[in-house]
């Protein structure tokens, strides 16, 4: 009896076995002619989750395996398309779908080598497969090998006369070649063999108008249209056309008819309102974005396309809205956290949109605007070779990025890199010839590497191309000084400030070239002039009195030099400059002595006066006695704190002989923040950076003060300095030699001679 009931169940438990493999397999049989259908009906989504399920109950399924690779691909998602026709491939060797597929999609990566390895298996198989001569015949032409590849095409074509890609395969062959009416016959087969097809009359289309044969461009997209009554996408491109062509009224009347064809599709929408948008119909471009919307309220393109929107209005708080719901609704949502990423450098948030845009580079590292982005929020933080890189990496993304080389263009002149900043320059203007800032970069970088008949050309260009702008007329005067021709410098400068009434830069060198030619009192009279004519604003005035002070300094009439000078202060008790240069009067008058105590007795009777103790402090700065400069600059402060002048001179004090340089910085940052534009300032600011060794900030400070008071020994020598511990020995002594030619005697004259005779030592390992 127990043998009995021990073989019953044995028996059993096989038979529930059996039931157990026969009810999987059913389920899987189940699962995967539901997603046939489904596949067939459309419904990609519903299928792909049929196939996933059928391969949880056998992962080895090749056919489930096909079908989820083919599901992936509708739905654009081609990393698991990817991964599923690999396991296929392996599982199946002999797949030629398979092989086909991984082919396409190692030559859309640009893996090539991998695509032919592929193909020579595949043809190797079947040497008739029209998908592998297909495969072949693209990578001929990408080798380069023309000749070769029109002989693959022609071969699909043999095979059968009626594969249209054959027939665009050759035309594109063709065209390269130069062969431009056999790539339009080409063209012509492709269409005749399904005139309902739209591919073929596109490609034929952008024949056309690459052949600049703009008539017959619009009849080819006219009669695809009307060979496709119901297809919006045709209507949209008829709009794109005219748009091209500068017909607004024709374009608009295509993209309404777009609408009409498809009102459900917002698709039309979207293009109709960034046509309204670039012809600053902002309202109606608006009203269309909503539309859209309310058509489909949880489509992320549209809600995506309607921030941006605002953003590009300012209208910020509205940004923050879209973009919060979307990232509610899809928190992975890639176009929207790059739009979040560009608010936040806006808004000047730059640590924030560095955070955000680590992760999004590692998603999309082929994404320029995100480099871009990236750049432009490291230069913001002083971060220039993190900035270089990726504003590097967005202008080889898309070489024709013109923000991201105009961007490394401006960077790279700033930091004196003037041959990168004229490459550049000449590769935004290959893209867009007329590009005003281009040209400009362009002329600078030029004149600094003295290639000035280049520079002159520039110039000219851009009073060409804008008469009505004083920057080409200052700076072709700029050339002309240089070159001592001194009329036309002269016409030039009078011209920029017909232009641009209270353009500074441009008196100071008319009278510079008045100096030059010992007509100074014709140099004091266009100041007069240039006074009467700009009004009174503070700051002018105390430049134009500044420098009403030099030309009586080269008079020897010390005198009026005193009382312009002090006029200059009057009108702006920050004005650097002119404290220097009472000071420097004092000094050749031999008086410092009697001034201070003329100060000093000033403040015994109104101790609560910022401007003696700026006074003192500058003198005493001058005697080099530190600790009583220090004293005054600190008193100005307490009784002014917003005195720009005494936090820049303590600053450079406290920076110069590194007292404290954490304080140093923070003061020489404050008075930046008040005077942005000081030469002064930026100096002080760049040498405290130096001084904490933030060396690419100090030398963007420093070189900004250089283009603005070229003509400082101190100042090129902290250059010099700069690149010396930047690991830049050519440079740093460039700039220490400069230094020391304009003036043999300045303050840090011997600590320039000592790090030029380090630089000229043979290296250890030479």
């Amino acid at each position: 009896m127990g043998h009995f009931n021990k073989l019953f169940l044995l028996i059993l438990i096989a038979t529930l076995s059996l039931w157990a493999c026969a009810s999987e397999e059913e389920k899987k049989a189940a699962h995967y002619e539901k997603g046939v259908a489904y596949f067939e009906k459309g419904e990609f989504k519903s299928a792909r989750l049929e196939f996933k399920n059928a391969l949880q109950i056998d992962a080895k399924d090749i056919k489930a395996l096909e079908y989820l690779g083919r599901a992936s691909l509708k739905l654009g998602d081609a990393r698991t398309a990817y991964s599923m026709y690999v396991k296929v491939a392996e599982l199946d060797p002999d797949n030629l779908e398979a092989q086909i597929k991984l082919a396409t999609f190692y030559w859309l990566a640009t893996k090539y080598q991998d695509s032919r390895k592929a193909v020579d298996e595949i043809l190797s198989r079947d040497s008739s497969n029209i998908e592998g001569l297909l495969l072949h015949a693209g990578l001929l032409g990408q080798e380069g090998g023309l000749a070769e590849a029109a002989s693959a095409f022609e071969k699909v074509i043999e095979l059968d006369g009626n594969e249209t890609r054959a027939f665009l395969g050759l035309s594109q062959v063709l065209a390269a070649q130069g062969k431009p009416a056999e790539a339009e016959d080409a063209l012509k087969e492709a269409v005749n063999i399904d005139p309902k097809a739209e591919k073929p009359r596109l490609a034929l289309f952008n024949f056309y108008q690459n052949e600049q044969k703009f008539d017959l461009a619009e009849a080819v997209l006219k009669e695809a249209l009307a060979a496709n009554p119901e297809n919006s996408d045709l209507s949209i491109e008829l709009g794109d056309f005219y748009f091209s062509r500068q017909n607004r009224q024709a374009a608009e009347a295509a993209y309404l008819r777009a609408i009409d064809i498809a009102p459900d599709n917002t698709k039309p929408y979207l293009a109709i309102a960034g046509f309204f948008d670039f012809i600053g119909s902002t309202d109606r471009a608006l009203a269309i974005y909503q539309k859209a919307l309310e058509l489909k309220p949880d489509d992320l393109r549209i809600i995506d396309a309607i921030a941006g929107y605002h953003l590009k209005l300012g209208n910020l708080v509205e940004v923050e809205k879209y973009i919060t719901e979307s990232l509610t609704k899809r928190p992975g949502y890639f176009p929207m956290r790059l739009l979040k990423a560009e608010l936040l450098t806006i808004q000047e948030k730059f640590d924030e949109a560095i955070g955000m845009l680590g992760p999004l580079i590692d998603e999309e590292p082929k994404s320029a605007w995100a480099h871009y982005l990236m750049g432009i929020s490291h230069r913001a933080k002083g971060e220039f070779n993190a900035a270089k890189l990726h504003i590097n990496l967005a202008a080889e993304l898309n070489p024709r990025y013109i923000k991201a080389r105009l961007l490394l263009a401006e960077i790279n002149f700033r930091e004196r890199e003037f041959e990168s900043a004229e490459k550049e320059s000449l590769a935004v203007l290959d893209i867009l010839p007329d590009d005003y800032q281009a040209k400009l970069i362009l002329g600078n970088a030029y004149l600094y590497q003295g290639k000035l008949a280049e520079a002159g050309d520039t110039f000219e260009s851009l009073i060409k191309l804008d008469p009505n702008n004083a920057a080409g007329y200052l700076r072709l005067g700029l050339l002309q000084r240089v070159q001592r021709k001194y009329d036309q410098a002269l016409a030039n400068f009078e011209k920029a400030l017909t232009l641009q009434p209270d353009l500074m830069e441009a008196l100071t060198n008319i009278t510079r070239v008045y100096a030059a030619r010992e007509e100074l009192d014709q140099a004091l009279m266009r100041c007069d002039r240039f006074l009467n004519e700009t009004g009174d604003d503070p700051d002018i005035s105390a430049r134009v009195f500044n420098l009403k002070g030099q030309i009586y300094l080269i008079q020897e009439n010390r005198l009026e030099a005193k009382k312009s000078f002090t006029a200059a202060l009057e009108k702006n008790p920050n004005f650097l400059a002119s404290y220097y240069m009472l000071a420097r009067i004092y000094f050749l008058d031999e008086v410092p002595d009697q001034v201070i105590a003329q100060y000093e007795a000033i403040l015994e009777k109104d101790p609560n006066q910022d401007t003696p103790h700026m006074m003192l402090g500058t003198i005493y700065e001058m005697q080099q006695r530190i600790d009583l400069a220090e004293n005054h600059y600190r008193n100005a402060l307490k009784i002014n704190p917003e005195f720009a002048a005494a936090a820049n001179n303590l600053a450079y004090i406290l920076a110069d002989n590194d007292k404290n340089i954490q304080e140093a910085l923070a003061l020489a940052q404050m008075a930046k923040e008040i005077l942005p534009n000081s030469p002064f300032v930026m100096d002080t600011l760049g040498w405290a950076y130096y001084k904490k060794g933030f060396y690419d900030l100090a030398l963007v400070e420093v070189a900004d003060s250089l283009a603005k008071a070229p003509g400082n020994a101190t100042v090129i020598y902290h250059l010099g300095m700069i690149y010396h511990k930047k690991g830049e020995p050519e440079k740093a002594r460039a700039e220490l030699e400069k230094a020391l030619r304009l003036d043999a005697n300045f303050p840090e004259a011997e600590e320039a001679k000592n790090i030029l005779a380090e630089l000229r030592e043979p290296s250890a390992e030479g």
